[in-house]
């Protein structure tokens, strides 16, 4: 079998990508385990651990990481989540070690496009990430009562400048006199969180993917969101794509969501056609397949 080292973060939306990575490769002839990228190893626990492993994949940051380890860029994938990850590691470890990787990959369109724009001149292929539907499947609810923001409340990215933008979704329920409910749990918890809110919202300005947009709509909920990351590709389903300016997204967000509360039949219709979107585009059945080619 291909043995894998995903050198990464082990919670939230990495630990959720690599452990189920992890599970459905076995099968597919590759047996994957997960070294915490946040963790001190001593030198000889890394030769050791390279000894033994055909590849080590990571985020562009991570590349530098192994290699101040001694590991060779020849034994090293990288893959990038978020626009931040390329440009730090441009910064980091420079240009020409992406030429030098084993393999180099994109989770997204927009960061195939992105890397170009950063000056990287090889071509990323592109290993879009899935969930596992069956975990977050639930019936919808049967009326929109509490709102949910399945992400960190603020972030920024690389030039300094707020992505996340939870304020405007406080600003949202504040308004709308609705509750507003954040996770703090491991990703393990997730499928519990969304059966606690009815709608979830994303109001991030960039994304590299976007994964409580897809897991909110498997759970069957009513999503609306940027056109960022994976919800910019998936313009014919899976929630309703409000603008980015802030104003205008305040504005139509709550345009939706009382639309939403005055009819429990254009919500829970809403909520359906959301699961059924994710249920034929989202599943990791879709896209295992090139996470197998690129690692082979």
């Amino acid at each position: 079998m291909l043995r894998i080292v995903f050198f990464t973060e082990n919670k939230w939306a990495f630990g959720t990508i690599h452990h189920s990575l992890c599970k459905l490769l076995y099968a597919q002839g590759v047996n994957a385990e997960i070294l915490d990228f946040f963790q001190q190893y001593s030198a000889d626990e890394m030769r050791a651990i390279a000894d033994r492993t055909d590849y080590f994949v990571t985020t562009p940051v991570g590349v530098g990481w192994l290699i101040n380890y001694g590991i060779s860029p020849q034994q090293i994938k990288s893959v990038a989540h978020a626009q931040w990850d390329l440009l730090l590691s441009i910064q980091q470890t420079g240009l020409a070690v992406y030429d030098q990787l084993a393999g180099y990959a994109v989770v997204s369109n927009i960061l195939q496009q992105k890397s170009a724009e950063f000056g990287i001149t090889r071509i990323p292929v592109v290993t879009h990430v899935g969930i596992e539907f069956n975990r977050f499947y639930a019936a919808p609810s049967a009326r929109l009562s509490a709102v949910g923001f399945a992400g960190a409340l603020t972030s920024r990215n690389f030039a300094g400048e707020e992505i996340k933008r939870g304020n405007l979704v406080q600003q949202i329920c504040a308004d709308l006199a609705l509750p507003l409910r954040l996770p703090q749990y491991h990703y393990l918890a997730m499928p519990s969180y969304y059966a606690t809110v009815d709608c979830v919202i994303q109001a991030s300005t960039e994304e590299g993917a976007g994964l409580p947009m897809m897991e909110a709509a498997a759970a069957g909920k009513f999503v609306l969101g940027t056109p960022v990351g994976y919800f910019a590709e998936n313009v014919t389903g899976g929630g309703i794509q409000v603008p980015v300016a802030a104003d205008d997204f305040v504005r139509q967000c709550k345009q939706w969501i009382v639309q939403a509360r005055c009819s429990d039949h254009f919500y829970t219709m809403m909520c359906r056609q959301n699961q059924e979107y994710a249920r034929e585009h989202y599943d990791w059945a879709k896209y295992l397949q090139d996470w197998v080619n690129f690692l082979y």
